[in-house]
């Protein structure tokens, strides 16, 4: 299966899961990094966790394995609270993994993919697993990728422009409609999040690897808390 995201606000269709026996470095230079288009990894979180698994069917959407299947829009009233919040200066998770960041594109336009590979010695399910972290503003385009064929994700999404050429991300990855096993990363797979726009010097490939935050859903709460507290939008697919 495999729809493509949409431009923030638009509510159309998601990217979805490719099959990426490997992840390649991506050509391209970026104003973004004057030197490099992609990072050296890092790593953070445990090596082992425990993660609770969800019983029921696919499209059994009253069951817990379909808990993040359908959501709505989460309004704030006032100021987003992101931006009173510290700023990540070093990758950080609650499960094992490493994180690297690449840029495909020119200075008008590109993707920076956000390539994770599971270092713990577990079974990870990214299922309603949450991504915050900073980029350039104005991003048109965003989704999700596995080693996996095959997956139905959508997400809950937010942008908050912080007024200097950059911008929070916030991203829930949300499948539906497949198996527990097309959800998971087992040790030593990979998986990457991509975010399409126009590159800003004013932040480093190394700075928006270091600034983000990952958050697996653990104990089947969905990460509902955090999602209602950034007022993310679920996007349509």
């Amino acid at each position: 299966m495999h729809k493509q995201s949409a431009k923030k606000g638009l509510g159309a269709a998601l990217g979805t899961v490719l099959l990426l026996t490997g992840i390649a470095a991506f050509a391209g230079g970026s104003p973004a990094s004057a030197d490099a288009n992609s990072t050296s990894p890092v790593s953070a979180g445990p090596a082992t966790f425990t993660q609770a698994v969800p019983t029921g069917q696919p499209s059994q959407y009253s069951a817990p394995l379909e808990r993040c299947a359908n959501g709505v829009n989460y309004p704030l009233s006032g100021a987003n609270p992101v931006l009173s919040e510290p700023v990540t200066t070093q990758f950080s998770s609650n499960v094992g993994l490493s994180e690297s960041v690449n840029f495909s594109g020119n200075e008008y336009y590109g993707n920076w993919n956000f390539v994770f590979t599971n270092t713990s010695n577990e079974v990870l399910s990214t299922d309603c697993a949450v991504l915050i972290f900073r980029a350039p503003s104005g991003s048109d385009n965003h989704g999700y990728t596995a080693t996996q064929q095959y997956g139905h994700p959508q997400q809950d999404y937010l942008e908050v422009p912080r007024g200097d050429g950059t911008s929070f991300y916030i991203a829930r990855i949300d499948f539906h409609d497949v198996p527990l096993a097309q959800r998971q990363v087992s040790p030593g797979q990979s998986f990457t999040y991509s975010l399409g726009g126009i590159p800003n010097s004013v932040i480093s490939l190394e700075q928006i690897r270091d600034s983000l935050k990952f958050t697996a859903d653990l104990d089947l709460s969905a990460n509902q808390a955090l999602i209602q507290h950034y007022g993310t939008n679920r996007l349509t697919n």
